[in-house]
């Protein structure tokens, strides 16, 4: 009974081993059969593989970047570029950003006389009107109190800024009390001159060279004025030329045509205007007449009176006597 006993003990604990084994195998079978699933399905479901993203770009990178393109929208204007002032002007009117870079030189270039083959005529193309906005012509070139006004009065607040109109050096800077007060004369490439009259103050002195748009003076109100305007004359030789039939005062432009201005059609508006002056320009002394009455019959100075007549300053006048107020 003992052995049967013994064996029947064993037989059972195999028997129970053997149904521990057939229990958990399937179920371990069923785990990686489902593993397998889960992983294929897993594959099919998972999601194609992207691009990779390019990395970021640092925060200097882009900073660099930025800054290169808005330096690229500044307009550069060189400071030696006769047009340098009217660019600037146009551009912050348009409200365009600029930089103007550059020195101008130091040395001042030699006055180039004017080309046989172009003789006949000037480029005025590059002409700069000599204030920095739009301006009425108060008193026009012409005959004015029995002389000739040999420029343009142009309306401006006293102490504003007066320009260059072209490339020049200048040949004289100083107070006229013969009606032109603080004045600045400038002599251009070509041989034109410019002159700027009834200054408050003079920013520029003899032998330098200017560029158009350089401050030469401050308007105001100095010498025979009766109050702040600018006096302009463009002379050629003993040639006056009309400053209005190059710029258009009120608009502040220059006209059409002025990139080939004909000095002979000018010459002949000076002669003209010269002959009609010979019948207004004198005046017959009177018994009693001073340098004084005579100077303000011409609305000039004594100065004037006296050199343009040759006079000495404080000479008396004889009755009958022909003096005149301009030379023609």
């Amino acid at each position: 009974m003992t052995f049967f006993g013994n064996i029947t003990r064993t037989g059972f604990i195999a028997v129970l081993a053997l149904a521990l084994v057939c229990l958990y195998a399937p179920a371990e079978a069923k785990d990686g059969s489902a593993g397998k699933k889960a992983t294929s399905t897993a594959v099919k479901k998972s999601k194609p593989k992207q691009k990779k993203k390019a990395p970021k770009k640092s925060k200097k990178k882009t900073a660099k970047k930025k800054e290169a393109k808005s330096d690229s929208t500044i307009v550069r204007i060189k400071a030696d570029d006769p047009k340098a002032f009217t660019k600037a002007i146009l551009l912050d009117k348009q409200g365009v950003d600029y930089e103007v870079v550059g020195n101008k030189g130091k040395s001042s270039p030699k006055i180039k006389p004017q080309k046989k083959k172009d003789s006949g005529y000037f480029d005025f193309s590059n002409m700069l009107v000599p204030i920095t906005h739009e301006a009425l012509v108060g008193s026009p070139y012409g005959i004015r109190d029995h002389r000739l006004h040999r420029g343009v009065d142009v309306n401006v607040i006293k102490e504003e800024p007066i320009v260059a109109a072209l490339p020049g050096k200048v040949i004289v800077s100083k107070y006229n009390t013969g009606g032109y007060g603080h004045y600045v004369l400038l002599e251009h490439e070509n041989g034109v001159q410019t002159l700027y009259g009834h200054l408050s103050e003079r920013l520029v002195k003899v032998g330098d060279y200017v560029y158009p748009g350089d401050v030469v003076g401050l308007a105001g109100n100095t010498g025979k004025s009766s109050a702040a305007h600018l006096h302009f004359e463009i002379r050629y030789g003993e040639v006056n030329i009309d400053p209005t039939t190059i710029v258009d005062f009120p608009n502040w432009t220059l006209k059409k045509g002025v990139e080939k201005f004909s000095m002979k059609k000018a010459t002949i508006e000076h002669r003209k205007i010269q002959n009609k002056l010979s019948k207004y320009n004198y005046y017959v002394v009177k018994k009693g007449d001073s340098q004084g009455d005579v100077a303000n019959w011409f609305n000039i100075s004594i100065e004037s009176l006296c050199r343009i007549n040759n006079l000495k300053p404080g000479a008396p006048l004889k009755a009958g006597q022909k003096l005149h107020g301009s030379k023609n």
